[in-house]
């Protein structure tokens, strides 16, 4: 990508639980790890009921990490991959921070998802996620059992603004827009997802680096629709302003193999 080298991967070696499986989608042979090796972001973090937040992902199996008593975070990323395996495309993430597996018996209550959050290496749970071509819907599917659908996902840069909509059957799920500038990078994180493949609960570790990133309280906007998904969000008190919300100019990350937990 033009004047961003990511060091992600450069001497990475195929390791195991999977990095050898490959995939036919869509006329490509796709694998683990999966590179994306540019793109830009905007996050919202977001406090909301974790009563709330857990009925919508009751069935995944998986719990909610309280940040407060009877809180917990609910996570918007919105990403245009200018670069992937998959191509170029938009994505919408809709999920939530839960507790880690196994569980660590002295870990502090509140604390340690804290911790998490500010390492950036907390655990997510998606609950939706949206994107914008088969290629990268099919590949999320078949190679981690992330519940991706074909959406219509638009993203512009405008007046210092980064701003995407999604609509979902011809009605408009969410708009949600961050100021587009900052000066921070990272050069290396990890985090992990949990989902449910393949019969049994897994967890895929990503890896990532980021420049051009800017990080403010409150700073995002947020605006729901009429879709029933839409109606769900403000079952969790939405839409307000992000606990904290980011905008990422390059961001670069691989997607390793799903793993057993």
């Amino acid at each position: 990508m033009e004047g961003y080298e990511s060091g992600i991967g450069a001497s990475r070696t195929e390791d195991e639980g999977g990095a050898t499986r490959r995939f036919q989608i869509e006329g490509r042979t796709l694998g683990y790890p999966a590179r994306f090796p540019d793109g830009s972001s905007a996050v919202g973090l977001f406090l909301v009921p974790a009563n709330a937040a857990q009925a919508l992902i009751r069935e995944s199996g998986f719990e909610v990490a309280p940040v407060l008593p009877g809180r917990a975070v609910f996570s918007l990323s919105c990403v245009h991959y200018r670069e992937s395996d998959c191509g170029s495309y938009n994505e919408i993430s809709l999920g939530f921070f839960v507790k880690k597996q196994p569980a660590r018996a002295r870990a502090i209550p509140y604390l340690g998802t804290w911790w998490h959050i500010a390492r950036d290496a907390a655990a997510t749970h998606i609950w939706k996620l949206p994107v914008t071509t088969r290629l990268a819907n099919d590949a999320g599917v078949r190679m981690w059992g992330f519940p991706k659908t074909v959406e219509e996902i638009d993203f512009e840069v405008a007046d210092g603004r980064a701003a995407f909509r999604l609509r979902m059957d011809g009605r408009e799920v969410l708009r949600y827009s961050v100021r587009a500038e900052g000066r921070r990078r990272q050069s290396r994180g990890a985090s992990a997802v949990y989902s449910n493949f393949e019969g049994a609960p897994q967890v895929t570790h990503l890896e990532h680096e980021y420049r051009d990133a800017g990080f403010r309280l409150g700073g995002g906007r947020l605006a729901l629709g009429d879709h029933p998904i839409a109606e769900q969000l403000r079952g969790l008190g939405l839409p307000r302003r992000p606990l904290v919300a980011s905008w990422m100019g390059h961001l670069a990350f691989e997607v390793g193999p799903p793993k057993k937990l």
